[in-house]
């Protein structure tokens, strides 16, 4: 009698070994099924914009009212909202339990335009995730903004990062770089036009009455900086080159207009 107990006792434990991952599988399969049931889209709450109604941010995510809060492609919704209205930047996109979806996007401004097919085209000021273009205008819009001459924008597309021809005679790390600090210092409130005409130094007219003389590959948070000093101590009604591409003179000379 004892050795059938033992027997019995054996079975009976290895049936429960066996019945605990099932039931283990059994809820993850019923919480997954509740989720997926009961949480779905109700409202969809977008913050952060401006240039673009509400509306039109919700009908370009694709989102439906229905659709289930867990199983959104929020990345896929992101890239279709920065391709679809492309003064979008960024988007942040977090439900909110139980029937509601965040979305909180970041908007592009336009800082400066550059030539390229069609026309003149606005892009914005650079960093992540890279200089965009934002619009085909025309060329009396594209004034209004710091102008990039002899400089063209390879098979510009709205919405797409800039491309730059082989031939452009600054990078795209450049070009960003510039545009950044440009921003960074507040300076395109000011800025006529960029000549990149010089393939050894580029041009940047600023202020209706200095032509600030850099080199490329300069370090622009740092010249903006010298800049800065140079225009306290100058008169406001001095015009004239402000030359910091001296190779072998670290000093800012201003050479006054008609010298």
């Amino acid at each position: 009698m004892p050795q059938k107990r033992k027997k019995r006792r054996r079975r009976r434990g290895g049936l429960g070994r066996l019945l605990r991952p099932l039931s283990v599988v059994l809820a993850a399969v019923a919480v997954v099924a509740a989720l997926t049931m009961f949480f779905k889209v109700d409202q969809v709450e977008v913050t952060g914009n401006g240039r673009y109604r509400a509306e039109e941010v919700i009908a370009a995510s694709g989102v439906e009212q229905g659709d289930n809060l867990i199983l959104l492609d929020r990345y896929g919704i992101s890239q279709r909202l920065c391709r679809e209205l492309p003064y979008i930047n960024d988007v942040r996109i977090n439900p909110k339990f139980p029937d509601t979806l965040l979305v909180e996007v970041t908007e592009a401004h336009a800082s400066a335009s550059i030539q390229g097919a069609g026309g003149w085209w606005l892009i914005d000021a650079g960093g992540e995730p890279g200089i965009k273009l934002l619009e085909l205008v025309e060329e009396s819009a594209a004034q209004d903004y710091l102008q990039i001459l002899s400089l063209e924008a390879a098979n510009p597309v709205v919405g797409r990062t800039l491309e730059l021809p082989e031939e452009s005679p600054i990078t795209w790390e450049r070009l960003s770089a510039l545009l950044t600090a440009m921003e960074e210092h507040g300076m395109f409130a000011r800025a006529d036009n960029l000549d990149l005409s010089d393939p050894d130094t580029l041009v940047l007219n600023y202020d209706g009455r200095f032509r600030v003389q850099l080199f490329y590959d300069a370090d622009f948070d740092y010249e903006f900086q010298r800049l800065k000093k140079v225009e306290e101590v100058l008169e406001p009604n001095e015009r004239g080159t402000i030359r910091m591409d001296m190779k072998d003179d670290a000093d800012v000379h201003f050479i006054p207009e008609g010298q």
